[in-house]
């Protein structure tokens, strides 16, 4: 009746926001600060809202609003978004869209939260500025540990806690290791927690700051009660409240006080835990966190019903239900059911006990499987990283490798330049054109162990390609020509399978063929010869190349390409582009289907796009199409085969020609693939 398990793992959920958050005392402090700043530079003779520095401060103000005035946070953000969109100011419109982000994670507005951080991150002027960049990373970790998605978590906070090594930034290394402590404390994952916590600790003395001090302590408590360490705990418990008295930090002490609450909650010492839950409570109230003042009077609510009050565990129990609700937090929903389902047993409503129970079963299952789902996907993700990091520590290590090479080889070059000064300072016109001579020699020898060092890397891609997409069907053809050979009723299955041979060997020749000419442009440097090339010309001759299969399957061709449209690029790459385009439009477009090639133009390009009616793809299916790492592939309407190398060689030639490929297709619906290619407006 009175277990905090799940007291245990919500606790955590506030634990990571409140570190993340100023203290009220310091909140209060900088918004008074910055509106006088502000009231400074408005009564200004000269003063414009256009002056970055006013924009500076206005996202300063609104980010120290966020817990204590959010109306005037968001008036605020959205002013200093206006202003600096308009005068072009980049490092104040990213400011301003990590503070919406922030905002949106304490209303409990999660999704907008996280949306932001996208919105934030995809501009790649982002990494100019770290610590706006650490700030949004940490927001967005913040808000997929809301949703119960640690794998993202770990990540975020991860790439926060590299940029922080890089910059060296004592505050954010400190931030990051006890935000990844709390993941791994959340996840009871002790040890991982402890070493994060410890690196943490350790920051925090070298900053000698007693309020992050004050942080760490607490959280050491909570994770002491966890383990069932209580005498530890009462310790770190007890160093934090002794701090307390130095410092003017009522957010953490409220945080602090709901710890002990716990702690109490856990000695089965009630009457305690209601005291220091209401403590909390009192303290936390002028501040808008949702989640966090749900959690507090969850536990104030298991306090009451260990007091067998069940009139005040009811009432804090059912407001803490409804802000679990307003924030869409199932496993606060689970444990407040489990609770009201406890509460109404003890009061013998049986009917209400068993709807209570019902409830809390579903979500007990629902985020059991989440759970184990999510524990999976974060060992995964642990890994992943390792891996990634054990990789990059081999790079750097190959790299400073090559650099020492380098600068050795810059030494020698050096040394032996000087000798050739001097030598050409005292020789001969002779020694002059042969010292020149050395130099061609060594620029050509450079450009060919350049060129070598290509043709390599485009050998092992080209067997690759060879070995994964031909393999298959010369195995088939030999299989069937040893049947053939070695059984006495071999030529009946010969016949019976010849069709299907053609088919197969015309696909090995069509792949062949794809191959020769893709790995012939790589041999010889990706190097591409452009021309003028008449667009309806080049496909009419194509569309002739396929009449036959057109004919046989009864598709209707409409070519509208405008006769005088004409695109600069390689004609050999043209055309293997638009064979392969139009080879799959033939395949997957069914009997009686319909194909339109059609041009218009677009700027500077030429939009050439092939339409077809037939099957159509997944969203899924579509992001596999031009994928280096898979190898995707169907079978047409009538069975053709296909190897799923056309297409990735049709990515590359569009690429090499300075144009883009692009595919929209819906199930049932048809596909049309669209390319640019430069114009030729002449």
């Amino acid at each position: 009746m009175h277990s905090i398990s799940n007291y245990k793992r919500n606790y955590l959920l506030f634990a990571l926001v409140t570190f993340n958050c100023f203290f009220s005392f310091s909140q209060i402090d900088s918004v008074k600060f910055f509106q006088e700043k502000i009231s400074k530079l408005v009564e200004q003779p000269n003063f414009s809202e256009n002056n970055f520095e006013y924009i500076d401060n206005l996202n300063q103000l609104s980010y120290y609003q966020r817990l204590i005035a959010q109306d005037s946070m968001l008036v605020n953000s959205e002013r200093a978004l206006e202003l600096s969109i308009k005068n072009n100011y980049t490092h104040g419109e990213l400011e301003a869209l990590a503070n919406f982000a922030s905002l949106y994670l304490y209303t409990g507005e999660t999704d907008k939260s996280i949306d932001f951080c996208l919105r934030t991150i995809e501009n790649t002027d982002l990494k100019n500025f770290p610590k706006t960049e650490m700030k949004v990373y940490n927001v967005l970790g913040q808000a997929y540990f809301f949703k119960n998605d640690y794998p993202s978590t770990y990540t975020q906070f991860l790439h926060a806690l590299s940029i922080a090594e890089k910059t060296n930034d004592q505050f954010h290394l400190f931030r990051m290791n006890m935000n990844l402590g709390t993941i791994f404390s959340r996840l009871e994952d002790s040890d991982e927690a402890l070493k994060y916590y410890a690196a943490a600790f350790k920051l925090v003395k070298k900053l000698n700051d007693p309020t992050k001090e004050a942080m760490m302590l607490s959280n050491m408590a909570y994770l002491n009660i966890k383990l069932d360490n209580l005498e530890d705990a009462k310790a770190n418990l007890n160093a934090a409240f002794k701090l307390y008295e130095t410092i003017n930090n009522t957010t953490w002490l409220a945080w602090t006080y709901s710890t002990q609450g716990l702690y109490h909650l856990k000695l089965n010492d009630y009457k305690n835990a209601v005291l220091n839950y209401q403590k909390s409570l009192d303290m936390h109230n002028n501040f808008n966190d949702v989640k966090t003042n749900a959690d507090m009077k969850f536990g104030l609510a298991r306090a009451y019903l260990g007091l067998n009050d069940l009139a005040k565990s009811e009432e804090s129990i059912l407001k803490s239900l409804e802000l679990y609700k307003s924030s869409n937090y199932e496993a606060g929903l689970e444990q407040a059911y489990r609770t009201l389902y406890e509460i109404k047993k003890a009061q013998n409503k049986t009917a209400e006990s068993l709807k209570y129970l019902e409830l809390t079963e579903k979500l007990s299952n629902d985020n059991f499987k989440k759970k184990n789902r999510r524990n999976l996907t974060m060992l995964n993700a642990k890994l992943n990283f390792e891996k990634e990091a054990e990789n990059l520590k081999a790079q750097n290590e190959l790299a400073l490798s090559q650099q020492r090479k380098y600068i050795k080889w810059a030494l020698a070059a050096l040394l032996t330049l000087t000798i050739i000064v001097f030598i050409i300072l005292y020789a001969n016109r002779r020694e002059k054109v042969l010292n020149k001579k050395l130099a061609n020699q060594a620029k050509i020898l450079s450009e060919n162990q350049k060129a070598l060092t290509l043709i390599n890397n485009n050998q092992d891609r080209l067997f690759s390609i060879v070995g994964h997409d031909l393999r298959s069907p010369i195995i088939s053809l030999n299989e069937i020509l040893g049947l053939y050979l070695e059984d006495s009723e071999g030529k009946e299955y010969f016949e019976k399978f010849a069709p299907q041979l053609k088919e197969d060997i015309e696909q090995v020749q069509f792949t062949m063929d794809n191959l020769l000419h893709w790995g012939k442009t790589q041999m010889q440097g990706s190097t591409v010869n452009i021309k003028s090339i008449s667009v309806k010309d080049e496909l009419d001759v194509i569309l002739q190349l396929y009449r036959n299969e057109i004919n046989k399957k009864h598709i209707t061709v409409n070519n509208q390409v405008a006769g005088n449209h004409k695109v600069f690029a390689d004609l050999q790459q043209f055309n293997i582009i638009f064979r392969n385009l139009i080879n799959n439009a033939i395949k997957f477009t069914p009997n009686n289907g319909i194909i339109t090639i059609s041009t218009k133009i677009k700027n500077e390009n030429l939009v050439i796009e092939v339409t077809d009616t037939g099957v159509g793809m997944t969203e899924t299916d579509v992001q596999k199409l031009f994928s280096s790492s898979e190898n995707f592939s169907n079978y047409g309407t009538n069975l053709e085969k296909g190897t799923g190398l056309g297409l990735r060689l049709v990515k590359a030639m569009v690429i090499n020609n300075s144009g883009e490929i692009s595919v929209k297709s819906q199930p049932n619906k048809g596909s049309q693939f669209i390319v640019e290619l430069p114009i030729d407006i002449k």
